[in-house]
């Protein structure tokens, strides 16, 4: 029984070995995508992640491989990511620290570089062969490294790298009270203790402890230990992704379930097939060649096409968090969001339609927006309207007076389009078609025409009430921000309590450029982030003013720190402040500024953007000296 277990066992290994490789790779890809967001938990998780792709990627691979010197060099590649992964996985747990409200002491901040130095040594003593002694077999497990004097140095680095995450994860969810906190961080605790125990038989296929005469043994705690980390991977990428980006919990989980479906899932499971069917031909004496490539094409059709199937499903129930009353709401809603070239495209279909009905030579179709003013036309043909512009400007007004009535005129009719509320008639468009008289008109092409009208209608003003309801809610989020709950993790208390973010100079620049923009009165002015920095809101507690002339008081306490000493002029050391001074403050022109200044225009918006920068820094200086 063991002669026919242990290939069994050791196949599945193997399947689970790559599939792990898989699932920590597509992870990783995933999480790319928060890094522009300045998500420090997605920037401290890529190196995990990195680490545990090269190790599983390195031990797939070594599978493969022909030759006692092809099997030791995909041996040193998956050690150089296992000596990584305890420092890179330290330092994942210094960042959750942070993120409960510890700040971090500049002991902790030295120890982390320092730490990853250690690593990279030991990085080096592996290449070079100081590490192991080389490389030998085991019957029935396979290749392991020869330990040497120096390997009982990377254990203790290791030990202590272990023990100072269990200490600091501890820490982490002691600093966590409610059961709903505890239960987020648990998901990144266990994520990352996963991934380290998880590597356990791994440990011991490097190091060749107990394995040559209980292969069963190491083969058993290789899948337990390659699902376990593959579990793992998983759970803490997407916990990571929930609780690291400023989006929906609903849209981060149903991205990040499809993704792995559509990846790691469909790929391993191929990879399984394919592998089964390795495995059995050589037993049974099959030519398989061919069979190989048409069972992965069926294999990957098939899931996918599973996937597309489920997938309503699981967005419906309850594993993407989503009551059916709420699911309800959300796929009606998509159902009624009409997009502008769908909209062109309809309202055009049913111009066309009319034209070609009642053979009108051309006809177009006006939409009326928010504000009154009529957008680009749909058309037809050649407009045979010569004023149109003009008549297109006298039509609100002729048809709010008269009504639903048509508009007849010498080269045709003109057709309203309203919405009648008990309350309120909304113009929301007209139709012209040319070459029409009162006479094409019987009973039955007037229901015809009322009927195209009134499709026309409900498209548009579908798309009315859903655009202005977006308008109102984005005025309100923007004068409130009712949206905060999207910038950023459940797990900042930074962004969860409204404390000032230490924000980044990229940031503060685009913010300060927009505020000396309006520096006079405007919204970017009025609407800025810096009116929530403590540095504004102690100025306007102090001076008695308002948050936004404390915000200009700000900007020009910070022009005077820039000031050079001395009599002022326009000299080189002067430019910078002259330039913000002229252009901002006195409100002048570039042109003037530019001659003033005797510089050229390119170069004037050159020393802008550095100016700005300059004075960015100086405010957030002020900021840090202000929270000390």
């Amino acid at each position: 029984m063991v002669t026919y277990l242990i290939p069994v066992l050791r196949t599945l290994s193997e399947v689970l070995t790559a599939a792990v490789a898989m699932a920590a790779f597509s992870v990783l890809l995933f999480s790319l995508q928060f890094l522009k967001k300045r998500q420090k938990l997605a920037f401290s998780l890529v190196p995990v992640l990195l680490s545990v792709t090269v190790i599983y990627s390195a031990d797939a691979l070594e599978t493969m491989a022909s030759g006692l010197p092809a099997k030791q060099m995909w041996q040193m590649i998956h050690w150089t990511g296992f000596v990584i992964l305890a420092p890179v996985c330290f330092e994942f747990a210094m960042v959750l620290l942070e993120m409960t409200g510890v700040d971090r002491s500049r002991f902790s901040r030295f120890l982390s570089p320092v730490n990853i130095l250690i690593a990279f040594v030991f990085v080096v003593l592996l290449w070079s062969g100081k590490l192991f002694h080389g490389i030998r077999m085991i019957s029935n497990i396979g290749t392991t490294m020869v330990l040497s004097d120096m390997t009982i140095l990377f254990w203790i680095f290791f030990v202590v790298n272990l023990l100072g995450i269990l200490w600091v994860l501890a820490m982490v969810y002691n600093r966590t009270r409610t059961k709903a906190s505890r239960r987020r961080m648990i998901y990144l605790i266990a994520g990352v203790l996963g991934i380290i125990v998880g590597t356990f038989p791994l440990l011991l296929f490097g190091s060749g402890l107990l394995i040559s005469q209980y292969p069963v043994v190491f083969w058993t705690l290789s899948v337990i230990g390659n699902a376990v980390v593959a579990v793992m991977v998983v759970l803490l990428g997407y916990a990571c992704a929930t609780f690291s980006v400023p989006w929906s919990d609903r849209f981060t989980r149903l991205r990040m379930i499809e993704w792995m479906l559509r990846g790691p899932v469909t790929a391993s499971l191929t990879l399984w097939l394919v592998t089964m069917i390795n495995r059995s031909g050589d037993k049974l004496g099959l030519d398989i060649t061919g069979v190989n490539t048409f069972a992965t094409v069926v294999a990957i059709i098939i899931l996918e096409y599973l996937i597309t199937v489920l997938m309503p499903y699981i967005e419906r129930g309850g594993i993407v968090g989503l009551g059916k009353e709420d699911y309800t709401i959300y796929k009606e809603f998509q159902g009624m969001m009409v997009f502008k070239p769908e909209l062109e495209t309809y309202i055009e279909a049913i111009t066309g339609a009319l034209c070609d009905r009642f053979q009108a030579r051309d006809g177009f179709f006006a939409v009326i927006d928010e504000s009154g003013s009529i957008d680009p036309l749909i058309q037809t043909g050649e407009s045979s309207w010569k004023n149109l512009p003009a008549l297109l400007e006298e039509l609100p007004a002729y048809f709010r007076e008269h009504g639903d009535a048509l508009y007849w005129d010498d080269t045709g009719v003109l057709i309203p389009v309203f919405n009648h509320d008990e309350n309120l008639d909304t113009f929301l468009g007209v139709m012209g078609l040319a070459d029409i008289s009162p006479e094409y008109f019987p009973n039955g092409n007037k229901q015809i025409l009322e009927d195209a009208i009134e499709n026309a209608r409900t498209v548009l003003w579908q798309r009315r009430y859903l655009t202005t309801a977006y308008q109102v809610l984005r005025t309100r989020t923007d004068q409130t921000g009712a949206d905060s709950f999207r910038s950023g993790s459940v797990l900042d208390q930074t962004a969860l309590l409204g404390e000032s973010p230490k924000a980044e100079l990229d940031d503060v620049t685009v913010w300060v450029k927009d505020a000396l923009t309006h520096y006079w009165g405007g919204p970017r002015l009025s609407e800025s982030p810096l009116l929530k920095w403590q540095i504004v809101q102690k100025t306007a507690a102090e001076s008695g003013e308002n948050e936004v002339n404390a915000l200009r008081a700000v900007l020009k306490k910070a022009l005077e720190e820039i000031r050079p000493e001395g009599e002022r002029s326009t000299s080189g050391e002067w430019m910078l402040y002259n330039l913000i001074d002229y252009k901002f403050f006195e409100k002048q022109k570039v042109k003037d500024v530019v001659r003033r200044l005797s510089m050229s225009e390119a170069d004037f918006y050159r020393k802008q953007k550095v100016a700005v920068e300059a004075l960015s820094k100086v405010i957030i200086r002020m900021e840090h000296e202000n929270d000390e």
